[in-house]
């Protein structure tokens, strides 16, 4: 595609993220006062304090053109067409789509992935370059499937988190110096959502896709600052995932906080402890308005794709991050400590 024309970009999903990411793909099309009164989340964490509709803190990748949407809810395309001056069509069926674009970006806010393989068949089918948002899926099963069709049909397929690639995360890491190399790490995620009280008559362990939206984030953190050569896997808690002990090829240990919002607020903090130079180094904590530079980065990557063809992430790391949930998932269960290779290999099973 020639690099002087805008991507036509097709969003699946209007939530909190087809808003998040929107913005910052076509803010050409942008209506600020629509964006405050549909989305206002989105709209404060890109506000001047003295005039919300100016989006002082806006980060315009550019290069993207915002020409289609769906959404089950046909209200909540219409809304999202409307925040971005009624340029993008409102589809009826995700197979609409699939004419008129370059490119595909589906989002998910608050999901667990349980529908992804079956909203990016037809793009991938179709050859369209797309974007799955986070969680990749909600089972290795499917993830495998989706790289399948990706490789089957020629399709490049990106997915990420966005704390895989926050530079709030890369600055942290520099100071592993400071310690001689970082041997110990503590990482409070996003959060697993919701409390033991909220599950009802649900099994605390059961129900996971309720709340990977928010546990992957960790994981995706963990890995970024710690390396992605976990071992085996060690999880307790009354909730899914609540505390992930990762053990490293390289020696590290890292441990992951996936506790309820309701008790600690969807922030993430970081800590790392060195042998050779002794000390610690904690972050302050990082939130919305440092993520949203991660998400700008996810944008670069995913045009950069679009217009080359080249992955911006290999496949095998979009399913490990999804094989080590899975060992997480064995390993409360069992009380065992879980190999993710075992996993990967079909050796272990979660069903």
């Amino acid at each position: 595609m020639p690099s002087r024309k805008p991507i036509r970009v097709g969003v699946i999903r209007c939530d909190t993220h087809a808003y998040y990411f929107g913005a910052q793909m076509d803010p050409r099309h942008l209506v600020p006062e629509k964006l405050v009164e549909h989305n206002y989340i989105c709209a404060h964490y890109y506000q001047d304090i003295y005039d919300p509709c100016h989006l002082e803190k806006l980060p315009r990748v550019g290069g993207f053109e915002i020409v289609a949407c769906y959404d089950h809810d046909r209200a909540a395309a219409e809304s999202f067409s409307e925040t971005f001056g009624g340029h993008p069509r409102v589809c009826d069926t995700v197979a609409e789509m699939t004419e008129g674009i370059d490119a595909v970006f589906i989002s998910d806010c608050d999901g667990g992935g349980g529908d992804h393989l079956e909203l990016a068949r037809p793009f991938l089918t179709a050859g369209i370059p797309s974007f799955v948002d986070k969680p990749f899926a909600s089972t290795l099963r499917d993830a495998r499937a989706l790289v399948r069709l990706a490789k089957k049909h020629g399709t490049p397929m990106y997915n990420e988190s966005i704390l895989s690639v926050v530079p709030a995360a890369d600055l942290f890491r520099r100071r592993f110096a400071e310690i001689g190399d970082a041997t110990v790490g503590v990482v409070k995620g996003v959060g697993g959502a919701f409390s033991q009280e909220n599950l009802g008559d649900r099994d605390a362990l059961g129900g996971l896709e309720d709340r990977l939206a928010y546990i992957i984030h960790g994981v995706a953190l963990a890995t970024n600052l710690f390396g992605s050569d976990v071992e085996h896997v060690e999880a307790m808690g009354t909730l899914p995932l609540e505390y992930m002990h990762l053990h490293t090829a390289s020696g590290r240990e890292v441990m992951i906080l996936n506790t309820s919002v309701e008790h600690f607020p969807e922030r993430c903090n970081f800590y790392a402890a060195g042998y050779s130079a002794g000390g610690a180094v904690t972050s302050r904590p990082i939130g919305d308005f440092e993520f949203i530079y991660g998400g700008q980065k996810i944008l670069l990557n995913f045009k950069q794709m679009v217009r080359t063809g080249k992955l911006p992430r290999p496949y095998d790391d979009m399913i490990f991050h999804i094989a080590i949930v899975e060992a997480g998932q064995i390993a409360q269960r069992t009380g065992r400590a879980v190999r993710v290779d075992h996993v990967l290999k079909g050796r272990v099973k979660l069903d």
